[in-house]
């Protein structure tokens, strides 16, 4: 039985209990960074899942604790607040699961499982249960790319679902396939510079999309495993940098262009947009961005926050 610390003192900290009950966890909970850092001495916990607004010690400061101390144990932060406000931090400290509340319980629940058994970490049929339908392209060079994405959603049309904005999800795919293609294959320059590739004889990147009666999926995967937790937060660090300038722009009616780029634009897009998402990365093996649109979430912003979710299994 796996345990868990829950460290929170807000209106949601009794249901965030009861999802791990529930599911059969050994549940601990607690209400400051200072009461969680006794029993981090005391009891060999599995994961830990902290509200980010705790009295006198916060999140921030019980996170850097047990990454100096407990590097092995997984950390999961929670909070109602719009996280962009203090996306700076979680850079700085390079955290890489934060929840937007309210959540699903299942949302919760897989991104616990993954992070602390780092087993079933790729693929759709380990986030989709019951998949009734599923297909792959693969991509091998980056003219492929504009034909594969109106294949993908015309599928995903054919299979009974709403696509809201195609314009949107064509931009999200785009940036993800593209950035497999060349980031993760060392042709970064060439992507600036915007010239087409072939990849080298035996690299590709595959592109997976499958669904069950109420929602479907998409995975973009490399074989490389070049992306990293820190460039993930890097991209959306830049992004959030760059939409308060535009903000402050706005206001003054300032002229920014050169400040403003398109890095990390559809990273943040899924981050934002997507139902349910996991950036999955296996260093120098595979990474694999999973984007999950659930209808029966479609119009409720549980499924429409923004929260960062990075599931990283280091081992060789």
């Amino acid at each position: 039985m796996y345990k868990v610390l829950i460290v929170d003192l807000s209106l949601f900290k009794d249901s965030i209990v009861k999802m791990f009950c529930d599911s059969g966890y050994a549940v601990e909970l607690c209400g400051s960074a200072f009461e969680a850092m006794k029993l981090l001495k005391a009891v060999d916990f599995d994961l830990v899942v902290s509200e980010v607004e705790l009295p006198g010690d916060n999140a921030f400061d019980l996170y850097g604790y047990i990454s100096n101390n407990y590097p092995f144990i997984p950390t999961i932060m929670t909070t109602d607040k719009n996280i962009d406000t203090f996306f700076e931090r979680i850079f700085k400290e390079g955290i890489g699961n934060v929840l937007s509340k309210p959540f699903k319980k299942e949302e919760i629940l897989t991104l616990a499982e993954k992070l602390i058994t780092k087993k079933n970490i790729f693929g759709l049929e380990n986030y989709i249960t019951g998949i009734q339908e599923s297909k792959k392209i693969r991509i091998t060079g980056s003219k492929q790319i504009k034909k594969a994405i109106p294949v993908i959603i015309d599928q995903i049309k054919a299979w009974g679902f709403h696509v809201g904005n195609r314009n949107t999800l064509t931009l999200i795919l785009n940036e993800m396939a593209i950035n497999a293609v060349y980031h993760s294959h060392g042709l970064t320059d060439e992507k600036k510079q915007r010239i087409a590739v072939q990849l080298p004889e035996g690299n590709w990147v595959d592109i997976f999309f499958a669904r069950d009666r109420g929602k479907f999926g998409i995975a973009i995967d490399d074989y490389n495993g070049k992306l990293t937790k820190s460039k993930i937060l890097d991209s959306i660090n830049s992004v959030v940098v760059q939409n308060f300038i535009l903000e402050h722009a706005d206001e003054f009616e300032e002229d920014i262009s050169d400040l403003i780029s398109e890095t990390g634009r559809g990273i943040d897009l899924v981050r934002k947009l997507a139902g349910e998402y996991y950036f999955i990365i296996k260093p120098g093996v595979r990474t694999e961005i999973i984007i999950i649109f659930d209808t029966a979430f479609e119009n409720d912003s549980a499924a429409n926050n923004s929260s960062l979710k990075i599931i990283e299994d280091p081992s060789q």
